[in-house]
């Protein structure tokens, strides 16, 4: 396949080969390519290679826990372990993070290969979305030792995992898809995401359990719009979920909000593939 020879000898044939397979087993090969290459291009030159996917989450732990566990003294749910507490967040919310910045330039970062090359452009957001799905599963390594060294015990809960990695993928891909199309046309949708993240991290219960949100906002008006926004944040299900299996061994107890959010991310995926596909006729013109 030509676009699949373009990506691993970074050449582009002018005729490519005549397909000696299906379109979509053609896709998903260069869709495996794809990953493999962002994979390898984020570790790319550096000592600790895919070690960075481990430390960098572990050294926001630390960090989180010392400023707001240690200084500020916030306490995770009672008797379990703080640690395991906000690691198991803040692993889901980082996945969801990095596959929003990743995805936001994927297009864009791919310049050189939209304007020689006529293949499924969307399969470069995708394959962002699932590198960042490969380095969540490699660090949830780190919850090993924690778990261990709290005695917090995991059991059968944990097969609710992939469903609800599949359902995070899902608000990823939605959102991802239409940040990719946007920024090719406004380049500080990139920037504005960045910041846009750093104030939807504080809006999801990853530091403070979800129980202590009602007394922060307190019950005026803005308090209970405050409260509103928490509940319609689709990653508050997400997260608290992650929570349920690892700090309290349990099924995730949030059913009304894991419904909420299954719906939306496939509602996402929907507009997601609507708007990428109206936007994509101008991409090679604009970027």
């Amino acid at each position: 396949m030509a676009t699949t020879d373009a990506l691993r000898e970074g050449t582009f044939p002018s005729r490519p080969r005549a397909p000696q397979s299906g379109p979509w087993a053609r896709h998903l090969e260069l869709l495996w390519e794809l990953v493999r290459r962002d994979v390898r291009a984020r570790y790319r030159g550096s000592v600790l290679g895919i070690g960075w996917t481990l430390l960098n989450p572990l050294v926001f732990m630390l960090v989180y826990a010392l400023v707001f566990g240690s200084l500020l003294k916030v306490q995770g749910p009672s008797g379990k372990p703080y640690l395991v507490f906000l690691l198991s967040g803040l692993l889901a919310w980082t996945f969801f993070q990095q596959a929003l910045v990743m995805a936001a330039s994927s297009i864009i970062a791919n310049a050189g290969v939209v304007r020689k090359v006529a293949f499924p452009w969307m399969l470069l957001t995708v394959s962002t979305v699932t590198a960042a799905l490969v380095n969540f599963l490699i660090s949830l390594v780190l919850l090993v030792p924690f778990l261990i060294a709290s005695h917090s015990p995991v059991g059968l809960p944990l097969l609710a995992l992939p469903g609800l990695i599949v359902v995070t993928f899902g608000l990823c891909l939605g959102l991802g898809l239409m940040l990719a199309a946007g920024s090719v046309y406004f380049r500080d949708l990139q920037y504005i995401i960045n910041l846009a993240t750093m104030v939807w991290f504080y809006l999801t219960p990853v530091i403070w359990p979800l129980s202590r949100y009602q007394g922060f906002f307190g019950h005026g008006k803005l308090g209970l719009l405050a409260h509103v926004i928490v509940y319609a944040n689709p990653m508050t299900w997400v997260v608290v979920s992650f929570q349920d299996i690892f700090v309290f061994n349990r099924w995730p107890q949030h059913w009304h909000g894991l419904i909420y959010t299954t719906l939306l991310a496939a509602a996402l995926i929907w507009l997601g593939l609507l708007v990428f596909r109206r936007l994509r006729r101008r991409f090679a013109e604009e970027i």
